[in-house]
């Protein structure tokens, strides 16, 4: 698989796509201009981790003709239809990779047999798309099989969980705050909840901090969905306040969808005016399709010898100290190592305008850049890519700068 180290945009990528017929490359537009509102979780999680990937192929990696592929894959699971994991046959696989790649593909269609995609959306369509980028990788002899690595990592969160055990229970936490109606106002109980999640948090370490944001069924579907956005987006300022690292906080709005207590339309309840907050997970890798996912090393921004990255709070360009700490590695790290570039790129989630994204993500690049300085190193490029998100569209991951050795 060819890589490049230039931003490739969109339109600049579209001339090199003569090898891709015209409906491919209008499957590749569709996909990106689009997003998927309807389906189950499972079925939208899906669509976005395919919409990711043909960005990172056509971006990264030039490649038209699979990114058409991977494009019609999602709008699939965008318009409702079943898509399923890659065969084996669809691919000239190296026969020595053929064993590995044929037991992880029924490990998967097992664990989707047993409820994966109900209990764990996200994760589920994250190792979906890891998969076929795995087989992918295989067949054009990338060394690197970096998309190995993510399937592997996401693989523990798809098995059933185990019974309430005492290893059970110290390993995976569930809260809830509740709203009134209409609101996103957090009462007096529900900030005393989250303190208690930030506190159980900090001693189980946990690395996944899932918020979900929900609805009663009281009004449309579109406004209920950005209602759900809201709270949750609430619950994550003030977990963040709370002392939660905002790099560990994985935010999802499901509107009136998912009902805790289930009723007809235009109905009030307020056991579905809620935020659910989940502490559990397993430690995330480095990702191959879609940037750097937070892993262990993440809390101290190491991603290996060539990717660092700091994180944000919601709608902030200014570095906490944990930042600054993690900034003076990755300065030490340049002194050793030597790069012959370092670029600086800041990102941000969704949220937000295009405009306000535009700005904040250049906001925080500059920030990380002018630090480095400040410590004594040196940056070659600073860029900005507004709403290149790792997973769901508002995941605290999504908030961040990634500072690059080129070598």
């Amino acid at each position: 698989m060819m890589k490049i180290t230039r931003w490739v945009g969109l339109a600049a990528a579209a001339a090199l796509a003569a090898c891709a017929t015209p409906s491919d490359v209008s499957d590749v537009h569709k996909i990106l201009g689009t997003r998927a509102t309807t389906g189950t979780p499972f079925a939208q999680a899906l669509f976005q981790e395919y919409q990711a990937y043909t960005r990172q192929q056509i971006q990264s990696e030039v490649e038209w003709v699979d990114a058409s592929e991977t494009a019609r894959k999602g709008l699939r699971a965008g318009n409702g239809e079943a898509v399923l994991p890659d065969e084996l046959s669809r691919r000239n696989v190296p026969a020595s990779a053929v064993p590995e790649l044929t037991a992880a593909r029924a490990r998967l269609m097992g664990y989707f047999e047993g409820g994966a995609t109900q209990r764990v959306p996200a994760a589920a369509a994250k190792a979906q798309v890891a998969f076929d980028c795995w087989l992918e990788q295989e067949a054009q002899s990338n060394v690197n099989k970096t998309c190995r690595t993510v399937f592997l990592a996401h693989e523990p969160m798809l098995k059933k969980s185990v019974g309430v055990t005492e290893v059970a229970a110290d390993t995976r936490r569930n809260f809830v705050v509740t709203f009134g109606l209409g609101s996103s106002q957090l009462s007096a109980q529900a900030v005393q909840t989250l303190k208690e999640v930030a506190v159980a948090q900090a001693q189980m370490r946990a690395p996944v901090v899932s918020v979900s944001g929900f609805t009663d069924t009281v009004g449309s579907a579109d406004a209920n969905l950005r209602l759900a956005r809201h709270r949750a987006d609430v619950v994550t300022a003030e977990l963040v306040k709370q002392g939660v690292n905002p790099a560990i906080i994985a935010e999802n709005a499901l509107g009136e969808t998912n009902l805790a207590v289930k009723t007809g339309d235009n109905t009030a309840e307020a056991k579905n005016r809620r935020v659910e907050v989940t502490l559990a997970g397993a430690a995330w890798t480095h990702g191959g399709y879609g940037g750097y996912a937070y892993g262990s090393h993440g809390r101290g921004g190491y991603y290996g010898a060539n990717g660092h990255a700091v994180f944000f709070a919601p709608g902030s360009s200014k570095l906490s100290a944990e930042a600054i700490e993690r900034l003076k590695l990755v300065v030490a790290a340049e002194k050793n190592m030597k790069p012959k570039a370092v670029r600086v790129i800041g990102f941000t989630d969704r949220t937000g305008s295009a405009a306000t994204n535009a700005r904040l993500s250049r906001e925080r690049a500059q920030a990380v850049a002018a630090e480095i300085a400040k410590l004594g190193g040196t940056t070659t490029s600073v860029e900005a890519r507004p709403g290149e998100t790792w997973g769901m569209s508002h995941d605290g991951r999504a908030r961040r700068v990634e500072i690059l050795f080129d070598y």
